[in-house]
């Protein structure tokens, strides 16, 4: 990896070698200082760079006029802008004269800078190792037939890996899990082969596409859909429309309504776990914590509580039985966040916010979103037996006609 720095405050230059250094520790990282050097010179070699990191402004430009000039040249690699009094307006300038992404130079943070730089690789395609993945492990897996590109996420006993396939460099995901010793492993192994058996036999649009399982040594590997419109949870940053919230509800609901159909529930569905395609529609990933509904001895044994709290039926937070109808509150979690634009119950603890799902007031949707609340109430109730019972029934609400926002 290669990077360029280009900044006239020397301090901030430091910050961003630390960052890039501290993940790619191999990386070489030139620096640039307008204010004494002057422009980059027409023959400078920016092809020869995997990513440039411009401040603003530069080189005594108030306007920017040098990132799109930048542009203009054989070569460029994808450009991230630093702003110091950055705003909206200047970050949408920055992106409409082709930055790569905009970042307010105070609240920069080192997973948000390497995040950005490794999606920004996976959407152009050019991936110059941007993981030191040992190839022996990659060699472990048997697969021939795909390229390594880049590892997306690592933790103990799993890992998500970005590839390619050999022949038409589409992009897919491969899901590694290993066994550990005495680390739990067996039982990750067999929750995995699980998710496996349940999701490929599920074949919907809003439900992400397995391709392949693969299992050697002490590895078992799933190769799934490449999802590169990012998640539902960095959506949520935005503002989300009355249509867009009706719109992703729908979905989700259609999801839903496939794999309890299939006797799987999901019991982790969260905007995390909710991706976008390119061409914005929705798909559900990650079934580690589905369960085939007429299995009586979960894998993940008597009495454990899995999932995220703040989209956590009461029924499961207390760790008692739960059936679809505690995917239906979760998704009404969901629908509260995307109109309100905060979670409904929101607490010190963990157990705090599981205790607020079972005993506080359902809270009321902003006021321009008032209709929504009596279908809201049917999807989050407290006690599942005044919930929609079935996704069916929910869909069946929201395929009646909707006023528009006009009317409201």
């Amino acid at each position: 990896m290669r990077f360029l720095i280009i900044d006239d405050d020397t301090d901030y230059r430091r910050v961003l070698r630390y960052y890039l250094e501290v993940k790619w520790p191999d990386a070489a990282v030139d620096e640039h200082q307008p204010i004494r050097a002057g422009q980059l010179p027409a023959a400078f070699p920016l092809k020869d760079f995997d990513a440039i990191l411009l401040g603003y402004p530069a080189c005594t430009q108030d306007g920017l006029d040098w990132l799109s000039e930048l542009q203009t040249r054989p070569g460029c690699p994808p450009v991230l802008v630093f702003a110091a009094d950055g705003d909206e307006f200047l970050a949408v300038e920055s992106l409409k004269c082709g930055a790569a992404d905009y970042f307010p130079k105070s609240r920069v943070t080192h997973q948000r800078l390497v995040d950005s730089i490794i999606a920004e690789a996976a959407s152009r395609g050019e991936f110059r190792r941007l993981s030191r993945e040992p190839e022996a492990e990659w060699d472990l897996l048997g697969v021939r037939t795909h390229r390594f590109l880049a590892r997306l996420q690592s933790s103990e006993l799993s890992s998500l890996y970005l590839a390619t396939e050999r022949d038409s460099e589409s992009r897919l995901v491969y899901k590694v899990v290993r066994l550990v010793p005495d680390s739990g492993g067996e039982q990750l192994f067999d929750r995995f082969l699980q998710e496996y058996e349940v999701v490929a036999r599920i074949d919907h649009p809003h439900v992400v596409r397995i391709f392949d399982l693969g299992v050697a040594d002490d590895h078992v590997y799933i190769a799934m859909e490449y999802l590169a419109g990012g998640t539902l949870a960095e959506r949520l940053k935005r503002v989300v429309t009355r249509e867009e919230a009706l719109c992703y509800t729908r979905q989700i609901a259609l999801a839903l309504g496939a794999i309890h159909g299939a006797g799987v529930l999901h019991r982790d569905l969260k905007p995390a776990n909710i991706m976008l395609r390119d061409d914005g529609s929705l798909a559900l990933i990650d079934f580690g914590l589905a369960k085939q509904l007429w299995l009586e001895a979960a894998i993940s044994g008597t009495g454990q509580i899995f999932g995220t709290p703040y989209y956590m039926s009461p029924e499961q937070g207390h760790a008692s039985s739960v059936d679809a109808r505690s995917d239906i509150y979760s998704l009404g979690c969901i629908f509260y966040e995307m109109l309100s634009r905060q979670r409904p119950f929101v607490a010190d603890t963990p157990m705090a916010v599981i205790y607020d799902h079972s005993h506080a007031p359902r809270p009321l949707l902003p006021e321009q979103f008032a209709d929504f609340q009596p279908m809201l109430e049917r999807m989050f109730a407290a006690d599942p037996d005044d919930r929609f019972q079935t996704v069916a029934e929910l869909l069946s609400w929201l395929d009646v006609p909707q006023p528009s926002s006009a009317a409201v």
